[in-house]
């Protein structure tokens, strides 16, 4: 009796199946592993955001205007998607990438390091974005984000760098180390989840770089704390679980992937035009076209009203056609110095910037009481801004 008491004494206590609870710092989100003086600080490991005028800021303006020209496509509603931080949403996110579900119930200490670690990642972007308090790229060019319902919160919460960023990338360096077969797919999705910051239009390009770093050097922090690294090597346990039992994530991974596959490369496409007109319009009736616009060879109507206004004084006694300004906008082109006749033949939007070809006839009369004027109906999805000349006229988002 004593040795089989003595067996059942020394017999390995069962191994916890799940983690231990951990409190709320507010609702939904768990307090991490750091405490507050082992974060990583941002405010003196980053340089300042980029300055006015300089390369790295018209860098920042670049990709920003590339990430624009994907608004309302599969990369835009992902990128949406990808700003969704509250769990259990936010544990599927690399599930594709990582090859199995990762949920509560299948790898619950992997779902507990994610949601630890997206309060440590968050944290330490925070004394640099309270220093900087840096405008986000809606705020300058006045376009939509994917998360309106979020832009009281941004406009109050700092750019640089961005917190988005650092949880994915440290997401992705954690998961690499769980997976360290599916290395290449978690670090891709990693770059991807910060790039989704540009195509949701809150964050620039060195807001996204630096909050990368800001995820790397949070992820060095933590290897230093014990209930992570316990935490770590359950996770991994979970994954090989996981695959042994043939798990896979309940997403559509091919369709991610195309998605994914679309990148922040600039864009050019040929806009389709919708309706065109062409007539003669009075100099004197200039102050109809829309401000900042009425000394220009080109330019765009965007509301009903100053269209109606514009097309009874180029198209007198004719009916006002009916546009859809929510979804369309109307562009003109008019001569500016000679009276020649025009027609827009062409728009090409690169990286969301509106470019007219406009074909004239050439004359040497100057223009006296009347400029030809083309107009043409395009659709004003992808569209941020037209050109003419030298000069970018910025669109202003709708409300």
């Amino acid at each position: 009796m004593c040795v089989a008491v003595a067996a059942g004494c020394c017999s390995p206590a069962e191994k916890q199946t799940k983690p231990a609870a951990v409190p709320e710092i507010r609702p939904g989100v768990l307090a991490g592993y750091l405490q507050p003086e082992a974060l990583p600080d941002s405010l003196a490991l980053l340089p300042p955001p980029p300055s006015e005028g300089s390369a790295a800021l018209a860098c920042d303006e670049e990709i920003s205007r590339n990430g624009l020209a994907l608004r309302d496509t599969p990369r835009w509603t992902m990128a949406g998607e990808d700003a969704e931080l509250m769990f259990p949403e936010a544990a599927g996110t690399f599930s594709c990438a990582l090859g199995i579900p990762i949920t509560e119930q299948d790898t619950p200490h992997l779902y507990m390091i994610l949601r630890r670690t997206l309060t440590d990642a968050g944290l330490s972007t925070s004394k640099a974005k309270k220093h900087y308090q840096r405008k986000r790229p809606f705020q300058i060019n006045q376009q939509p984000i994917c998360t309106p319902d979020e832009e009281p919160f941004l406009i109050k919460n700092g750019s640089y760098p961005s917190g988005h960023t650092a949880a994915g990338w440290a997401w992705a360096l954690i998961l690499t180390e769980i997976a360290p077969d599916r290395a290449d797919e978690l670090l891709a999705r990693g770059r991807a989840y910060g790039e989704s910051r540009i195509v949701c239009n809150v964050h620039w390009n060195s807001d996204v770089a630096e909050g990368r770093f800001m995820g790397a050097a949070t992820v060095a922090r933590l290897h230093a704390d014990p209930a992570f690294r316990a935490d770590l090597e359950a996770a991994k346990e979970e994954y090989a679980a996981a695959r042994d039992k043939g798990l896979r994530p309940s997403q559509d991974c091919e369709s991610e992937a195309r998605t994914l596959a679309i990148g922040l490369r600039p864009l050019s496409v040929e806009a389709e035009i919708l309706k065109s007109w062409q007539g003669d319009f009075p100099l004197n009736q200039l102050h109809l076209l829309p401000e900042g616009q009425r000394q220009s060879p080109a330019g765009f109507i965007d509301s009903a009203q100053t269209f109606t206004d514009v097309w009874k004084a180029l198209k007198p006694g004719e009916g006002v056609p009916v546009i859809d300004f929510n979804a369309n906008l109307v562009l003109f082109a008019r001569n500016t110095q000679f009276f020649n006749r025009i027609s827009i033949g062409k728009v090409d939007v690169k990286n969301g910037v509106a470019q007219l070809l406009a074909m004239e006839t050439m004359s040497a009369n100057p223009l006296e009481d009347k400029a030809a004027m083309s107009m043409v109906v395009v659709s004003k999805s992808g569209v941020s801004a037209i050109q003419t000349g030298d000069k970018i006229i910025p669109i202003a988002k709708s409300h």
